[in-house]
Parts: C-alpha cells; sequence; structure tokens
C-alpha cells in the first residue's frame, strides 16, 4: 500500500480490534466511535468458505481440530472453513452473535453498522437475520 493511500485507510477505515467478548470468548471491539452507516469488517480476501467432511477433518493435527471447531461454523457432516485459510484470519470472523446486532451483512464480505457504535463497545451480527437461517448454538467441543 502506498503511503497516501495508506494514511487514508488509517484515518477513514480502521474502527476495530479484537478482544475478550463479553458475549462468548473473542470477539471484535470498536477502538474509536463508529458512525451509522459506515462499512465495516471489510476484508480485500475472497469470503467465499470451503466444505471439508468430519472424516477430512480427522486426518488434521487435534489442536488444528480444535481451531476448526472454535471458528467455523458446522453443518450435516462437515465444516465451512475460511477460503483464505487459517493464516489470514478477517475480523468479520470474530463477530459473535446478538438478536438485537450494531452490524448487518448487507452483501458478502460487506458489513455496516445499524447505528452509532461507541469505543469499547463490541460489534455484533444476528446470525439468523444474515444468513437466512436459524443457527442453533452448540456446547463446542474437540472433533475426533
Amino acid at each position: 500500500m502506498k503511503r497516501k493511500k495508506l494514511l487514508r485507510h488509517l484515518h477513514d477505515e480502521v474502527y476495530c480490534r479484537i478482544g475478550v467478548s463479553k458475549i462468548h470468548g473473542v470477539g471484535v471491539l470498536a477502538i474509536r466511535r463508529i458512525p451509522k452507516g459506515v462499512r465495516v469488517l471489510e476484508s480485500p480476501l475472497p469470503t467465499r468458505d470451503v466444505r471439508i467432511s468430519e472424516a477430512q477433518l480427522r486426518t488434521a493435527p487435534a489442536g488444528v481440530r480444535r481451531l476448526v471447531d472454535a471458528f467455523c461454523e458446522h453443518e450435516s457432516g462437515g465444516y465451512l472453513l475460511p477460503r483464505s485459510g487459517f493464516n489470514a484470519f478477517s475480523l468479520y470472523q470474530y463477530v459473535n452473535h446478538s438478536k438485537e446486532p450494531n452490524v448487518k451483512l448487507v452483501s458478502p464480505g460487506h458489513y455496516v453498522t445499524r447505528r452509532s457504535i461507541a469505543a469499547g463497545e463490541e460489534l455484533t451480527l444476528d446470525y439468523d437475520r444474515a444468513f437466512g437461517e436459524e443457527h442453533v448454538f452448540r456446547r463446542r467441543t474437540a472433533p475426533r
């Protein structure tokens, strides 16, 4: 990134960091006030996921299996993994669920604040509304 573009990015596009969540484990926290209608959590990487089966995951090291179980959506005998891999996580992958969210998904990889968000406040998303299905939250255990 060229210096001028980087400075504009820092001033106009950086609003969040990963931190300890009051909702669950890790979350995305505002580092400064974010006005309503601002695009946040933008990822320059593709946001489409790759599906792998539980059987395919069994060959991975135990620590990797725990990582997949903790951060990836589990659905009908498999997991959805980020196409970019685990060495390039994006902030959006840490947004926790709320039925009273302050962020909405407007299109894949594009999130907008629903209201003003205070510095230190956690960003949240209604998974059911964003992804068009009811999410069932289960107790996480390491895949075998």
